[in-house]
């Protein structure tokens, strides 16, 4: 989101300058509004339904993620355990080389457990900003398409993102509701 907004703020100055330039105003009067893409993210219901699920995938993630280095956790403690049989001088000495020897095979185990661990992680991380990025598009594409109808509704030739303290523009040009509720009546 902060990057949208720095692209945003950008944007808002290129416009503003292009309109500055503009040499012929008096023979086209441009119509300008503004929608504040932060604020119609933040109330569009796919956009929330989408950061619901992400969470949930997330929090999947995370549980799975732990489940797994629980269970390295545990395989250490076991090697611990074995490697302390193996130096009890206290146990046969059979006792001890089978224990060492358990201990060795189980640490070879938990070598590869780790780098499987690893590139699950990786994995999932990968998968998980794929996913973001697609959602992120998508309703990006949508926010354009429902600017563009309520754009051409009030026959704007212009619409600027609104970004508060970068650019002063007067609350009756601001769509954002209905840029908002554009959206949200394609979800019911």
């Amino acid at each position: 989101m902060k990057n949208m907004k720095n692209r945003g703020k950008i944007v808002a100055a290129v416009v503003a300058m292009c309109l500055l330039c503009v040499t012929n105003v008096s023979a086209a009067v441009q119509k300008i509004l503004s929608v504040d893409i932060q604020k119609v993210f933040e109330n569009y219901d796919s956009a929330k339904s989408a950061q619901a699920a992400f969470s949930e995938a997330v929090a999947a993630a995370d549980k799975e993620l732990r489940e797994m280095g629980d269970a390295l956790t545990k395989l250490q403690e076991e090697i611990g355990t074995l490697n302390e049989r193996a130096e009890n001088t206290a146990l046969l000495d059979s006792v001890r080389e089978k224990s060492k020897q358990e201990a060795e095979e189980k640490t070879e185990a938990l070598r590869v457990k780790e780098g499987e661990f690893m590139q699950f992680r990786q994995d999932l991380n990968k998968r998980l900003a794929e996913r973001r990025n697609r959602d992120i598009t998508a309703q990006g594409k949508a926010i354009e398409d429902a600017t563009a109808v309520v754009a051409k509704a009030k026959k704007a030739d212009i619409v600027i993102n609104k970004i508060p303290g970068a650019l002063y523009v007067d609350d009756s040009l601001d769509i954002t509701q209905l840029v908002i509720d554009e959206l949200n009546s394609k979800q019911k």
